[in-house]
C-alpha cells in the first residue's frame, strides 16, 4: 500500500516528459520570481503611501519577499539536478503557504486569495503529475472550509448582505473546483503518460521488425552485424575469446525446386528452432541469407566452436529425421573463425570465416572447416605450385 501510495505522489516521468517538465518548471519558477517582484514593488508603493503609523508592516512584506526568492532558488537547483519531485512540491507549498497566509491577514478578499489554491495545485499537477494535485486540492479545501467559518463577520457574514445558502454554496463550488482542477491534471498526466508508454511500445516493435528476419524470427544480418561489432570491441578490449560460426544449408535450393517454397520455409522455421535449441543464451542466431545462417559465439575459443558446429549438425540432422522419408538427409557446411590479436575489425573475421565456409563446400556436403584449415589448405597450395613450377 505504500509503494502505491510512493508511486501516486511520485510517478515514474518518461525522458521526454520529464525533459517538458523541466521547461515547465522553469517557466512557472520565473512566473513566481515576476509575481515576487511584483509584491515587492507594491510593498514598497505602501510603505511611502501611507503613514508610518498607519499599521501596514513593509517589514513583513520584505521578509516574506526574501523568504520566497530564496525557496525559488532552491527550486531551481532541483530542478537543474533533475529532482522533480521535490521542486513540485517545494514550490506548490509555497504558493499554498502565501495563499493560507493571505486568508489570515486579508479574510475580507477571501475569494481572491484562494485563487492561490488553484496555482499551487496546477503547479504540482504541472511539475510533479500523479496524485500530488488530489493531496493539494484536500489541503485547500479544508483550508478554506476552516477560514470560511472563521470569517462570519466578513463580507461573508449574511448581515452584510451575502444569503447563507449562497455563502455555503459558493463555498461548495469552490472545493469543487479545487477537486474538479485536480481530476483534471490528473486524468491529463495519465492520458500524456499511456500515450508516451504505446509510442514506446510502437518504437520498440518497429525496431524488432528492422532487426528480426521475418520467415525465422531470427535477428537478421543487420542485427547481426551489430552485436557482432560490440562484442569485437568488448573481446579486444577485455582480452577474451569470441568465435563465429558461418552455416550453410546443403542442398536448400533443390528441396524448394522439389517440394516448393512453402513446404522450403516451414522446413526453415522448423530448422531454426532447432538449432536455436542447443545453444546457450549468450549465443546468438541469426539469418544472414536464403539458407544462410551465422551464430556469434561469446566467451569461446576455437575448439569450443566446432563443438558447438557439431551440436547444431546433430540437431539439424535429428530435426531432418521428422520429416517426410522423400526429404534428403539436413545438413549443413559450415566455416569457423575466432578473434585474433592481429585482427582490426569485424571484417576479418567475416572473411576468415566464410573463406573456411567455402573450403568445406569443395569438399563436399555436411563438412565444417576451421580458419586454421584455411591455413593448412594455402601451405598444400603454395608446395603444390611449387612442385609444378619445379617440374
Amino acid at each position: 500500500m505504500f509503494d502505491r501510495l510512493r508511486a501516486n505522489l511520485l510517478p515514474h516521468a518518461e525522458p521526454e516528459l520529464i525533459q517538458f517538465r523541466v521547461r515547465l518548471a522553469r517557466a512557472l519558477v520565473l512566473a513566481f520570481y515576476v509575481l515576487v517582484g511584483i509584491w515587492l514593488v507594491v510593498g514598497i508603493g505602501f510603505r511611502f503611501i501611507l503613514p508610518a503609523d498607519g499599521g501596514y508592516l513593509f517589514i513583513f512584506d520584505l521578509f516574506a519577499v526574501v523568504v520566497s526568492a530564496l525557496l525559488g532558488a532552491w527550486v531551481l537547483w532541483l530542478v537543474a539536478r533533475r529532482r522533480l519531485g521535490g521542486a513540485g512540491y517545494l514550490l506548490a507549498s509555497t504558493f499554498f503557504i502565501l495563499a493560507t497566509l493571505g486568508l489570515n491577514f486579508f479574510p475580507q478578499a477571501f475569494y481572491l486569495v484562494t485563487a492561490a489554491y488553484l496555482i499551487s495545485i496546477l503547479t504540482a499537477g504541472a511539475i510533479v503529475g500523479g496524485g500530488s494535485t488530489y493531496l493539494f486540492a484536500i489541503a485547500a479545501s479544508i483550508t478554506v472550509s476552516i477560514t470560511w467559518f472563521a470569517t462570519w463577520n466578513t463580507t461573508l457574514n449574511p448581515a452584510n448582505g451575502l444569503h447563507p445558502l449562497a455563502s455555503l454554496l459558493l463555498l461548495i463550488s469552490q472545493i469543487a473546483f479545487f477537486l474538479g482542477s485536480a481530476a483534471i491534471l490528473y486524468s491529463l498526466s495519465n492520458q500524456v503518460q499511456k500515450t508516451i508508454d504505446h509510442l514506446h511500445r510502437q518504437a520498440e516493435r518497429l525496431i524488432d521488425l528492422a532487426r528480426t528476419d521475418p520467415l525465422t524470427g531470427l535477428s537478421n544480418r543487420r542485427y547481426f552485424i551489430e552485436l557482432l561489432e560490440r562484442e569485437f570491441i568488448r573481446a579486444r578490449r577485455y582480452r577474451r575469446p569470441l568465435s563465429l560460426l558461418y552455416l550453410d544449408l546443403d542442398g536448400f535450393k533443390e528441396l524448394n525446386d522439389r517440394h516448393g517454397h512453402l513446404f522450403g520455409d516451414d522446413v526453415l522455421r522448423g530448422a531454426t528452432r532447432s538449432l536455436s535449441a542447443v545453444l546457450r543464451s549468450t549465443d546468438l542466431l541469426a539469418r544472414i541469407g536464403g539458407d544462410e545462417f551465422a551464430v556469434l559465439l561469446p566467451e569461446t575459443l576455437l575448439p569450443d566452436a566446432q563443438n558447438v558446429a557439431g551440436k547444431l549438425r546433430k540437431a539439424l540432422i535429428a530435426y531432418g529425421r521428422q520429416l517426410s522419408p522423400i526429404v534428403p538427409p539436413l545438413t549443413f557446411c559450415g566455416g569457423v573463425s575466432h578473434l585474433r590479436e592481429a585482427d582490426t575489425s569485424i571484417d576479418d573475421m567475416l572473411a576468415r570465416a566464410d573463406n573456411a565456409q567455402y573450403l568445406a563446400k569443395k569438399s563436399g556436403k555436411n563438412d565444417t572447416r576451421t580458419e586454421l584449415d584455411l591455413a593448412e589448405f594455402k601451405a598444400i597450395k603454395e608446395e603444390s605450385q611449387q612442385l609444378l613450377n619445379e617440374e
